[in-house]
């Protein structure tokens, strides 16, 4: 059965999620890591998309990415395929590094971008692999927050402009997160707009990145969620 077409209604930000296969590792020691930065680097430098935002996780990757949805498509597809290929014959194997295709959440507004930003950078915390972002070396938090060379694919202007035009509200909220945080996930009101600007795409993201339901959300703004699903409709 042919596999169903990417819709290319989406906005231009995407959360990007790509894993190994079987949720196996994909990364096996530092040369992997940097073998899969360089090809990111090469791609965003031939494809119209910008990243602002990047970590490297043990058996998945997380991206921030700008631009038209077919063209995060064919950067994913160049990328992957060349790791695949790569890190195949250097640990010899065979078959698939990565499994399905990549998972892309439509970011619908700039507070939703924000909390993408944060989610991204507390994916080592969570997982247990350091007890704050500037611990771990594998992604993009240390060169917007400590202004360390930034690889050729990371744009940081973006998130600089999303947390008030200063990297050190950047490292706040991630501070505040790691404090305040519950299951990894944002706060319900840091997430989503005042009722009256509430749209499908608000709850799509909420529900399907962050795992809140629509009880969940209702309650926040203190109605049935039948009432926030006739809002959206």
């Amino acid at each position: 059965m042919p596999r169903r077409t990417r819709s290319l209604t989406q906005g231009r930000l995407h959360h990007i999620t790509t894993r190994g296969n079987n949720r196996e590792s994909i990364f096996e020691d530092d040369v992997d890591r940097e073998r899969f930065y360089t090809l990111l680097d090469t791609g965003i430098a031939t494809h119209r998309v910008e990243c602002h935002q990047d970590v490297q996780m043990g058996n998945h990757v997380h991206l921030l990415l700008e631009g038209d949805i077919a063209d995060v498509s064919t950067l994913l597809w160049f990328v992957s395929h060349r790791y695949a290929r790569v890190y195949n014959r250097r640990h010899g194997r065979i078959n698939h590094v990565l499994g399905r295709r990549f998972h892309a959440s439509d970011v619908p507004d700039r507070a939703a971008a924000r909390a993408v930003c944060i989610y991204i950078a507390l994916n080592p915390v969570r997982a247990g692999l350091c007890k704050h972002p500037l611990g771990w070396a594998h992604g993009s938090y240390r060169a917007h927050v400590l202004g360390e060379h930034a690889r050729p694919h990371l744009a940081t202007d973006y998130t600089q402009a999303l947390f008030a035009g200063h990297t050190l509200a950047f490292a706040g909220a991630v501070d505040a997160a790691i404090t305040a945080q519950r299951g990894g996930r944002p706060r319900v009101g840091d997430l989503l707009p005042p009722l009256d600007r509430l749209t499908r795409r608000h709850l799509l993201h909420a529900r399907q990145i962050y795992g809140f339901t629509v009880v969940e959300i209702a309650a926040h703004y203190r109605r049935s969620p039948r009432y926030i699903a006739a809002v959206v409709r």
